[in-house]
């Protein structure tokens, strides 16, 4: 069972590196690599790479082409080099904007929003985060993951 902590903003220690930070980071790269590798093997299945099968997700929200960079934390250019592809394989298509038909942005398909469906439902099945947390926690953990990756993000200090 986990011991309740304090999870308040600004409550860790800052003053020393914690060798607590450390091993956090290590048991955080562990579960990332695994994820990895269940995404990876999922998306080659469909005939994409994890950054592929990764934007297709992030385009059900919609994004701008600044927000999916930022989301895939890559360039816009890259975006677009990945967008293109997605678009020859028909999973992703440009259509003009609603609020400047100057720009195109890239939206799922119906072929895209199925492989998004398939990836992310045997995801869901073959996470070791499924299998090992309970909702609560499994709350919890998206709660501090977020907050982890807003801590270096200027758009929330």
């Amino acid at each position: 069972m986990l011991e309740p902590m304090d999870t308040t903003p600004g409550s860790a220690e800052r003053s020393e590196p914690s060798p607590l930070g450390r091993t956090a980071g290590e048991a955080i790269l562990r579960v990332a690599q695994r994820l990895t590798d269940v995404l990876a093997e999922l998306a080659a299945e469909h005939g994409l790479t994890p950054l592929q099968a990764r934007a297709l997700r992030a385009l059900r929200d919609r994004p701008s082409q600044g927000r999916l960079a930022r989301a895939l934390r890559c360039t816009p250019s890259r975006v677009s080099l990945i967008t293109g592809e997605l678009e020859e394989r028909g999973l992703v298509t440009r259509v003009p904007s609603r609020s400047d038909r100057r720009v195109r942005v890239a939206r799922l398909t119906p072929e895209g929003e199925q492989v998004v469906e398939a990836i992310g439902a045997r995801l869901a099945r073959e996470s070791p985060l499924t299998h090992a947390l309970g909702h609560e926690e499994l709350r919890l953990l998206i709660a501090l993951l977020n907050r982890l990756d807003d801590a270096d993000d200027p758009a929330h200090p």
